[in-house]
């Protein structure tokens, strides 16, 4: 029989059916054995053409479905902010922390005036001092727990509102209680602006990249110590010791302004489910915490003082943070006393040799930092990163006997100045590279950890302010800045023993891996036939 397409019709055959030729003569097919035959093999045929049909239907469909449902593009937090977008919030935040030291330093050299006009003793006006780092400390658990928990920006928007009615209220204090309680108030509210700012920094920069941002985050606040005495001396002797306050409130304004109007909210979570809801094609899949976190008690922070990981360089920022406030609050009583006696606008003057050194050493610390992260493996030894910041940080014991015993015998100026430098580089490329490595470790509580930081930083710095007048009388100069010198050594090569230990491990874990997978290639038949040849 004939199947040429000439001699069927263009329908599909099926069984029964009658068949016509072009001569429109026509039979049965299923009754003949030739009929047989073809039924057969229309049958198979029809199977084979009825799978085809179905496997061309289905790819039609799963096409149809791709096309009506978007592929979903994963994307990294750190990736929602393009790079300018996030150099302008790093700008934004490091001029926010610049106002703690700088409230704090502002009115350094006028502390003989504040003695003199509110009647009272060099011990209470320090105590103004100390009691502002003492609350700094105290509330920076509550605004880590707070920012957690509620966002960034509303908790720094609160907390710089407080600041503002605080110093504005420290213009019309008539005696020194006053002056001492809404300093307190002032400190507390300022610490949500480092606590907050670490862990903004740590919400919009990635691991590999944090050590240089937090090294240009802390570049205004290392300045702000020296910048506090240089508009605070020239003030104070033109319009007295309350245009200090007057400044700081008509700043601090400016400063919530650019909060308001600049930063937006960058905890990871809120960040993340906003930016799902615009753009439902897209997914990020590291934003941590993954859920809201419950508000944690202020005070839980303070386990992680118990973390072996943690502790030995929370307790070498708190040393080295501690000494440089003493020195600063000292130095100028130092210089304005005899064989010195400078007037506020040079001691205010002196002190910018102290911040230049701080600020260059703060940046060439977070470079280190990233490059001594990246060498180590951010994941197989973070510690690593804190390596070159041990190296430096031995300058800071150094400088302290320069300072002290130079200071103690009068010398030229030029002796206090070298050790001051020295103090201030020691304790500058600290701060980047413990920040980094405290906010890595502890990404999804980057506030309570930094809190916890904080905290020891700014209450030991209170208590050595405190004492420091009276000890150092007690002691005199040289002695007491070599008990300075001394315990800093010992908080220096603790800290440097479990930094050495991690690298040791990473080097041999990658020493093993090294030679199994040399053994794995030696083992392999390629290269046993290669060895027999």
């Amino acid at each position: 029989m004939n199947f040429n397409d000439d001699n069927f019709s263009d329908h599909w055959p099926s069984p029964n059916m009658k068949i016509y030729r072009k001569d429109e003569s026509m039979r049965d097919v299923n009754n003949s054995k030739n009929g047989k035959v073809c039924s057969l093999i229309f049958s198979s045929s029809l199977a084979s053409l009825e799978n085809v049909s179905m496997a061309i239907r289905s790819s039609a469909e799963q096409s149809l479905a791709k096309s009506l449902s978007p592929t979903v593009e994963e994307i990294s937090i750190y990736d929602v902010r393009s790079h300018r977008k996030r150099n302008v919030l790093l700008a934004a935040l490091a001029m926010i922390a610049f106002l703690l030291p700088f409230c704090d330093t502002i009115y350094l050299p006028v502390l003989n005036d504040i003695v003199r006009d509110l009647k009272t003793s060099n011990t209470l006006v320090a105590l103004s001092i100390s009691i502002y780092l003492f609350m700094s400390g105290f509330w920076s658990l509550f605004w880590g727990c707070i920012s957690d928990r509620y966002g960034r920006k509303i908790t720094v928007v609160v907390a710089l509102t407080i600041f503002v009615v605080a110093s504005i209220i420290c213009i019309f204090a008539h005696n020194i209680a006053v002056l001492i309680v809404f300093r307190a108030i002032e400190g507390g509210a300022v610490s949500a602006t480092l606590v907050v700012g670490q862990s903004l920094v740590a919400d919009i920069y990635p691991e590999g990249k944090r050590g240089l941002a937090v090294a240009f985050f802390y570049v205004p606040f290392n300045i702000g110590p020296v910048i506090g005495p240089l508009i605070g001396g020239p003030l104070s002797q033109a319009f007295g010791w309350h245009s200090t306050f007057i400044f700081l409130s008509i700043f601090s304004f400016c400063v919530l302004l650019i909060m308001l109007i600049i930063v937006p909210e960058t905890h990871q979570y809120f960040v993340k489910n906003r930016f799902h809801k615009a753009n439902p094609t897209k997914c990020i899949i590291d934003a941590q915490p993954n859920e809201l976190m419950p508000f944690r008690k202020p005070w839980q922070p303070l386990t992680y003082l118990a973390d072996l990981t943690i502790i030995p360089y929370i307790a070498v920022m708190t040393t080295t943070l501690a000494t440089l406030y003493s020195s600063l609050t000292l130095f100028s009583t130092y210089l304005s006393a005899r064989p010195y006696s400078y007037s506020e606008t040079i001691i205010g003057l002196l002190f910018v040799p102290g911040g230049l050194a701080m600020f260059a050493s703060s940046i060439l610390s977070g470079w280190l930092s990233d490059k001594a992260s990246k060498h180590y493996g951010h994941e197989r030894c973070p510690e690593g990163r804190l390596l070159p910041a041990i190296a430096l940080s031995i300058l800071h014991p150094i400088g302290l006997i320069i300072y002290g015993w130079t200071f103690h015998y009068k010398l030229n100026l030029a002796g206090p100045l070298i050790g001051f430098i020295l103090i201030s580089i020691g304790q500058a490329v600290l701060e980047p590279s413990v920040s980094s490595y405290l906010t890595a470790k502890k990404q999804s509580e980057a506030g309570a950890v930094s809190a916890a930081n904080n905290f020891v930083n700014c209450c030991a710095a209170g208590i050595l302010v405190t004492v420091a007048i009276p000890l150092e009388n007690a002691m005199q100069t040289g002695p007491y800045f070599s008990l300075l010198c001394g315990i800093n050594v010992v908080s220096i090569t603790l800290d440097s023993i479990p930094v050495y230990k991690h690298i040791r491990q990473s080097k041999l874990v990658i020493e093993k891996l090294n030679g199994s997978a040399i053994n794995q290639k030696t083992d392999s038949p390629s290269i046993q036939s290669i060895t027999k040849f």
